[in-house]
């Protein structure tokens, strides 16, 4: 049967005051249709205005599998990647349509039930202590056995280190009060946005280690002349019993290998929005794997990317621990023409046997949002 794409069209959703998610899909010549996630916060004009010329690399060309384009799309930059990891994902997704299998069963499943952690940091609009406390009590009520946050509003980037250690106080203000919430049930993450230098991280970690975390995601800017200091980072966090995380926009596996090689993170994040699409994330895995990295996908955005996701954390060797963005907004399941896999006690069922995705935007749904 010939195989070609005919059609690209994409979708922009404003779900929420701050939060604007990308769709893109794609449609063959026997009218099956794919979805891919591509929102990029902060940089959505730019995906914009690039997305034709790379719809025009796949558009009516004649393919047997999602691999004839893989080498043909740019990964140059993370607006290309981004757009070019959501074709892959469509492409994915109408492969598993046209062999009737879902994008799991093409890859090989491993599992049907997926550790998923809470991100409630964009739900949480009060950022005062009252509020948090409120946010954390409403995810406890869930049974996460894993929650993350980002406390540190008050820090930027730009500070001089004095500055920032006294900016970050309000910050671990607030992780006392996750902390007085979830007690010893409930590991917590705290995700740090890169807001703080070298020296002013070891003192965070110093600060941090009565907390008891299970991990600090991105304290500094993860370029690769920083890669001995985010080791030296490690290094600390783990004499305090804390894992150090990061690299969630980081593009193909070669993002990835020198990181690897420098020994920067126990945790590596990879988003399948920007790291390739959905077999470059199983390729990525596999990678960790060899170098006894931990694989936990990032994954705060919408939810097709989270569905994508689920896939791949079912097909990968070992059960991945998987970010979902709690409550941010209704739209994270209106959008969409099914029921996601409920999430209980801290994990997603999946359903393996759906075709391709086994879900699709509700586009009448999407048109209100525009």
């Amino acid at each position: 049967m010939k195989r070609r794409i005919i059609d690209a069209k994409f979708f922009t959703a404003q779900v929420t005051n701050k939060t604007i998610w990308l769709f893109i899909s794609l449609k063959d010549i026997n009218d099956i249709e794919g979805w891919g996630e591509v929102s990029l916060q902060g940089k959505e004009t730019e995906v914009y205005k690039i997305k034709n010329d790379i719809f025009k690399i796949i558009l009516n060309q004649n393919y047997t599998s999602p691999y004839d384009f893989k080498n043909k799309l740019p990964f140059s930059n993370i607006v290309e990647a981004c757009i070019s990891s959501g074709l892959m994902q469509c492409l994915w997704d109408i492969q598993g349509q046209f062999e009737n299998k879902s994008i799991s069963s093409l890859f090989g499943i491993q599992r049907s039930s997926i550790n998923i952690y809470a991100n409630f940091n964009r739900s949480t609009i009060d950022r005062s202590l009252t509020g948090v406390m409120a946010s954390a009590k409403k995810v406890a009520s869930q049974n996460f056995d894993f929650v993350k946050f980002a406390p540190f509003d008050e820090v930027n980037p730009k500070m001089e280190t004095n500055e920032m250690l006294s900016s970050m106080k309000k910050g671990l203000d607030r992780i006392s009060s996750i902390n007085d919430i979830f007690g010893n049930k409930t590991k917590i993450m705290i995700d740090c946005h890169w807001r703080f230098n070298y020296e002013a991280s070891i003192e965070l970690l110093n600060e941090c280690k009565k907390f008891d975390l299970y991990w600090l995601e991105c304290p500094i800017p993860e370029n690769l002349e920083n890669i001995n200091s985010i080791r030296k980072l490690r290094s600390i966090a783990n004499k305090f019993g804390i894992k150090l995380a990061g690299l969630e926009k980081k593009i193909l596996k070669d993002g990835f290998y020198k990181f690897l090689i420098g020994e920067a993170y126990d945790v590596m994040m990879p988003d399948i929005k920007y790291a390739g699409g959905p077999d470059e994330m199983i390729e990525i895995e596999k990678l960790f794997l060899k170098n006894n990295v931990e694989f936990s996908p990032h994954n705060p955005t919408g939810p097709i990317s989270h569905i994508h996701t689920l896939h791949v954390c079912a097909s990968v060797k070992n059960n991945a621990l998987m970010e979902h963005q709690f409550e941010e907004t209704s739209y994270f399941q209106k959008l969409l023409n099914s029921s996601l896999p409920k999430i209980v006690n801290g994990k997603s069922q999946i359903n393996t046997v759906a075709s391709g995705l086994g879900n699709s935007i509700n586009k009448i749904v999407l048109e209100d949002l525009n």
